[in-house]
């Protein structure tokens, strides 16, 4: 039963103001950490499902290509899930596509692989290294790197003959359901972004350098004031 305002003895007392009581919003992407499980590899026969029943926990993970050289596309059962679509390949493919992207899989998500025949799914430590160097795949601010103002560079030669390729970046904020993408290549250089915690990164590579495994490229961030 609520207690009723007694305003003849409030008289006269001061006014007390009140402060707004601040809860620790939890972290969105715990339940995924916890859940996360590494799998045997997997043989793609289908589309592959996450969920408890699934073929992979929802979770956090390196996908890692064992056979075949393709595409990694996505279809979240949220429309406010970052879109996947990356290229991957096994270890030494001829057209040097990465063999390993870091995604952030959610309950009800599924994966088409296409000319891909073997998978695993390596389930990313619960505890990480915030770092300014990123390579492909889907990060989370304030976990993988931390919040701030960063301008971008990379440790792969860019070609200038193709100004559209190199590395696409997409800040996701799924609590506001909004995005923001930006590409950082050859006929664009001068590029900083602004990253918030809870935010996911979504960087793919798209270029290409023969001096360098794609696995070992990375997106630099470096702080800028």
């Amino acid at each position: 039963m609520g207690c009723q305002n007694d305003s003849k003895k409030s008289e006269g007392n001061p006014k007390v103001k009140q402060s707004k009581v601040h809860t620790a919003k939890s972290d969105p992407f715990q339940k995924l950490i916890d859940s996360s499980k590494s799998t045997d590899e997997i043989y793609v026969t289908d589309d592959i499902t996450v969920g408890e029943k699934g073929d992979v926990k929802p979770g956090i993970y390196d996908i890692e290509v064992t056979g075949g050289s393709g595409n990694i596309f996505g279809t979240r059962k949220s429309e406010d899930g970052p879109h996947i679509n990356f290229l991957a390949g096994t270890v030494g493919n001829d057209i040097n596509y990465a063999s390993k992207i870091r995604l952030i899989l959610f309950d009800g998500d599924t994966l088409q692989l296409e000319n891909i025949s073997k998978v695993k799914f390596n389930a990313v430590a619960k505890e990480v290294e915030p770092s300014n160097e990123l390579g492909q795949g889907e990060f989370i601010v304030g976990r993988d790197i931390k919040e701030g103002t960063y301008k971008l560079s990379t440790n792969v030669n860019l070609d200038p003959q193709f100004n559209n390729l190199g590395w696409d970046v997409t800040i996701e904020d799924l609590d506001s359901n909004t995005s923001k993408s930006q590409e950082y290549n050859p006929g664009n250089t001068d590029v900083v972004v602004k990253l918030k915690k809870n935010q996911v990164l979504s960087i793919n590579y798209t270029g290409y350098d023969e001096s360098t495994k794609t696995d070992d490229a990375k997106l630099i961030f470096t702080e800028y004031k």
